[in-house]
């Protein structure tokens, strides 16, 4: 929505650009690409890059990283987050193996632009930090990383903006240039080969340009998994759960990590990835140039697992028994923390459960733009750009239940309507319900397993005990495991998915004068503005059930039509009134497919067991409606919103010049104007059989801010080869939009204590209320100094040191709240997780770099010449008021203090080779687990990657390259590293490929 003010407003600026183009001399031009005076250079291949990022350091005008492609098409991965990961600062964190989200400098805090101007990813929708596992790398020329922002740059992040480059026609020589490649990429888990392409066709004629390339893949990637399992629909994570109490006295005191299970599965990741860049640009003559572009990407994931869980159903987190335990001389309430590495467990269930994510995803970016620069004094232009962007999640689960009924139900029978009865069943209602034999084969009592963490994966053991049930005498678990009879669904479920989406307008008017004498050179000055509308929408599905039509979001085993003041649905058995069941006993195959698994990941001591092809529920809501006759679709209120953030933006930039040219640099100031509109739904009171809420009303919140923000940038030339470099800047971005817009989100679960006036009702467990409209945005002081040495061509070394006050940012908080059961009555208070204003926290650290090409150390005729190496260090510790269980200050979440990157290369006549090894140390990924007690780390991290590549013909290259081929996975712990949490587990992966190029 735009208010009527910034009608005005964009009237005005539309009247101002009309007038300006009115009157030639008074329109303006963008500033150049830092990069741009490189593109002259002919050296290709590895060498030929790093000339030209060094080339984009040396001539910016503030701290500037650069990557470059080899030549069209060749930035040499399958994301452009895996490229970025090779410039110092940068980490990234990979899903199902490939580059995905970014962070600078430790923080998520990053604005994108593509040429300039923000971009709208599908991938971050809501969010402010870049994820770019939708976009292909093909399609690039280059990515500008700015460290310290000018006024000109327009919108910035805390600690950095990452500038997409993409091709554009006048970027060729004049007449027809076409490129292109085709490759097979393969893993090594998945054993699957799979097709990627990528081409571009340029033309033009230095008055004239026309370009369209696209890059499509379509691969399928391992993504194993094992660990703790938060909840009974088979989300895994690590769980805010522990317990002081364990066999005896004598434990009275020990606090102890608990779950509210285990889990192990094996993940395929399949992506359809497609990708266009198209662009056409006009001379339009005397200083005219005018430039169209269109980028799209769309990417079709789903994530197919399926896998082993061992639960107690939330009845109790003392269900395990440590029997191997550290003291950690951590304190809490009176108590010490103990971790374990082994555990003896008596879970209730042991079930087989299949899961398939899908998210579907694509985006559009349109930028129209006119240049205008007669070689006067005047430059300048004018851009307006729209992007949209939609994200939809789509959740199936369905869990392959292998117990009678007898430990997790505390009965063997369902009761029933007689429509749903079967000959044998017994009868025992007044209007003909009956008792139905709940999974006949399955087993009678709680099994009995072991779990080792120890070593680098863990272990499994106790499935070969003997266990009672309906397959007699002598039968262990694992032969009710290998048994298809001895299964039944215990639960389908279609629940949190998400409909996203994105629309982003710009409009901005720049202008430059320079000066032909004097200190100062130019004067650059312009103004933008911007909406940006978001629409978040959660939601469960819903299917009618029985007699009464009442709906269940869960179709399972343990729901009970029995909810006081909603839809009930039973009958009479001997005077007293008796609930239906949701869901009968129903044979694992008799609506799904079927597959036996051996594969758990990493995990050892797991025998096969049967589960359902995660392929069925690719389109959730058709299998649903195709098994349940209908399906409705409930909104979560407390987790939809609608988010309108406007600002305009106006800056003045001073570019100048000292000591006969040592000394330039820039100041200026940007003030941006910002009108926050959110609306958020009020949950109110529960619905029945599921995990939502009725939605009771919208509050509309609106607010305005305005931020001032001054920055400098000097750079000093010491001697011609060193430089030394000095910024200054007050930085602000917007909060991720569901930080002001999410409302409360109760989590649900069924009590199962017989002793408890709520037995067989759903009851609150937990809660998150992430959403505050009235939050500040994050703003912060930042400083660089950095000294910059060019050594020659292809070679430089660079040291820096920074540091970023954080006037204001948002941590989460865990308080015990009053919330409603599922019922809507207020029985008890549970813990819930959310955002408050954190104030006072800083960031800091220092970056080393050396980029070397051996030939400008030693010449050319050296036996070395033709090797070199691109390495980098970053060193970023930092602290917030918030503190870990010794009371010390916890880092930044998804901060890593240590960052390495070491790339050796070497290329001859027509044969070239890379390595690349990344490394980031451990990694916050979350506060307050375990009641706001312990953290949740990332262990450290370190991955190969390798490539290389031999020249046929001038035009004709083979190649090859591995990723993660040391087949390095995710370890993660609570607080202690040997307090285990999770693995996530990724597959080394190989391309081969040819490229062409005419």
């Amino acid at each position: 929505m735009i208010n009527k003010s910034h009608k005005f407003k964009y009237s005005a600026i539309a009247l101002g650009v009309a007038s300006c183009f009115a009157a030639a001399p008074l329109v303006a031009q963008e500033q150049p690409d830092a990069g741009d005076d490189v593109e002259i250079i002919n050296v290709t291949g590895v060498r030929g890059s790093q000339i030209k990022s060094i080339n984009v350091k040396r001539g910016a005008d503030s701290v500037v990283d650069a990557i470059s492609s080899e030549d069209i098409g060749k930035l040499p991965d399958a994301t452009i987050s895996d490229s970025l990961q090779r410039i110092s600062g940068i980490q990234i964190r990979r899903s199902a193996g490939e580059g995905g989200s970014v962070n600078i400098r430790g923080l998520p805090q990053v604005l994108t632009q593509m040429n300039g101007e923000q971009y709208q990813g599908a991938n971050s929708v809501v969010s402010s930090q870049p994820d770019f596992g939708d976009v292909p790398a093909p399609l690039f020329r280059g990515v500008e990383v700015h460290k310290s922002p000018t006024a000109s740059l327009g919108n910035a992040g805390i600690t950095g903006t990452i500038n997409l480059q993409t091709y554009r026609p006048f970027d060729f020589d004049t007449g027809l240039t076409t490129a292109g490649s085709i490759e097979a990429r393969y893993g090594m888990e998945t054993e699957s080969t799979d097709p990627a392409v990528n081409a571009l066709v340029n033309w033009n004629d230095e008055k004239v340009g026309f370009l369209l390339a696209l890059a499509y893949s379509d691969v399928t990637l391992s993504n194993s998994y094992n660990g703790f399992n938060t909840s009974a629909v088979g989300e895994v994570g690590w769980t805010g759960q522990f317990a002081d109490t364990w066999i005896g006295e004598e434990d009275q005191g020990r606090w102890y990590m608990g779950a509210q299970g285990f889990a192990a599965w094996n993940q395929e990741t399949e992506r359809e990835r497609l990708g266009v860049n198209a662009s056409l640009q006009i001379d339009l003559g005397e200083g005219f140039v005018f430039t169209s572009d269109i980028f799209y990407t769309d990417q079709d994931e789903y994530n197919r697992k399926v896998g082993m869980s061992a639960t107690d159903k939330w009845q109790s987190w003392n269900w395990f028994t440590p029997t191997s335990e550290r003291a950690t001389g951590a304190e809490h309430n009176g108590g010490e923390f103990y971790s374990w590495q082994t555990i003896d467990m008596n879970p209730k269930r042991v079930k087989s459960f299949t899961q398939n994510d899908s998210y579907l995803a694509d985006s559009t970016n349109m930028n129209f733009q006119l240049d205008y620069d007669n070689g006067g004094n005047f430059t300048g232009n004018f851009r307006g750009i729209v992007g949209r962007a939609n994200r939809d999640k789509r959740h199936g689960y369905n869990e392959g239940d292998l117990t009678n009924g007898t430990s997790t139900l505390g009965r063997t029978t369902n009761f029933l309507p007689s429509d749903k009865c079967e000959a044998g069943d017994e009868v025992v209602g007044d209007m003909g319900g009956c008792n139905q034999e709940i999974n006949p084969l399955g087993y009678g009592e709680n099994p009995q397993l072991s779990l080792d963490t120890n070593g680098s994966h863990p272990t499994w053991s106790g499935f070969d005990n003997e266990i009672s049930g309906g397959l007699g005498d002598g039968a262990t678990l694992a032969d009710y495991m290998s048994n298809l009879g001895s299964y039944n669904i215990g639960a389908f479920s279609s629940e949190n998915n998400e409909n996203s989406e994105a629309d982003l307008k710009a409009f901005s008017l720049n202008g430059s004068y320079s000066f032909d004498r004097g200190f100062i050179t130019s004067v650059d000055m312009g103004a933008r503005l911007s909406t940006r509308e978001v629409d978040f929408e959660r939601f469960h599905l819903f299917s009618p059930f029985h007699n009464a039509g009442c709906e269940a979001q869960w179709k399972a085993t343990d729901v009970l039509l029995n909810a006081d003041g909603a839809c009930q649905d039973g009958e009479m058995v001997n005077g007293e009134f008796v609930p239906y069941v949701v869901l009968e006993s129903v044979a694992l195959d008799e609506y799904n497919n079927v597959t036996y698994i051996t594969d758990f990941g990493p995990v050892s001591g797991i025998p096969g067991m049967w589960a359902v092809n995660p392929k069925d529920y690719d389109n959730p809501e058709a299998f649903h409606n195709k098994v349940f006759g209908s399906t409705r679709k409930q909104i979560v209120p407390g987790r939809s919103f609608a988010v309108d953030l406007d600002e305009t933006s106006y800056y003045v930039q001073g570019n100048f010049e000292f000591l006969d040219g040592d000394l330039t640099g820039n100041v200026g100031m940007r003030m941006v104007e910002t009108d926050l509109s959110v609306k958020q739904n009020i949950a109110g009171a529960g619905i029945a059989y599921g995990n939502s809420n009725e939605d009771a009303g919208d509050i509309l919140t609106k607010r305005s801010y305005n931020d001032y923000l001054p920055s400098l940038n000097m750079a000093y030339e010491l001697s011609e080869d060193l430089i030394l470099r000095v910024a200054f800047s007050k930085n602000m971005i917007p909060l991720d939009l569901n930080q002001w817009g999410d409302g409360l989100s109760i989590s649900y679960a069924l009590d199962s204590n017989e002793d408890s006036e709520t037995y067989g009702q759903f009851i609150a467990t937990s809660g998150t209320s992430d959403g505050n409209p009235e939050l500040d945005p994050w703003r912060s002081d930042n400083y660089d100094l950095s000294l910059e040495y060019y050594i020659g061509e292809a070679s430089m070394l660079n040291a820096a040191i920074f540091k970023v006050d954080i006037d204001s940012f948002t941590q989460n908080e865990t308080i015990q709240q009053e919330v409603p059961d599922a019922d809507g009555v207020v029985r008890r208070s549970v813990p819930v997780t959310t955002n408050v204003q954190g104030e006072g926290g800083t960031l800091e650290g220092i970056e080393l770099g050396a980029k070397m090409a051996m030939s400008d150390l030693l010449g050319d005729n050296n036996m070395f010449s033709d090797f070199g190496f691109d390495s980098n260090f970053t060193y970023s510790p930092s602290e917030q008021e918030s503190r870990d269980i010794y009371g010390d200050k916890n880092m930044f979440p998804d901060n890593s203090e240590r960052q390495f990157n070491l790339i050796g290369w070497y290329q001859a006549d027509k044969f070239q080779a890379r390595v690349a090894y990344n490394y980031r140390s451990k990694r916050l990924a979350a506060t307050g687990g375990a009641w706001g007690a312990l953290n949740l780390y990332q262990d450290s991290i370190a991955y190969v990657d390798v490539s290389a590549s031999y020249d046929i013909y001038d035009n004709l290259t083979v190649y090859m390259s591995g990723s993660n081929v040391t087949e390095e996975y995710e370890d993660y712990y609570m607080e202690f590293k040997d307090q285990f949490a999770y693995q996530n587990y990724y597959e080394a992966r190989y391309t081969i490929g040819i490229r062409g190029k005419y």
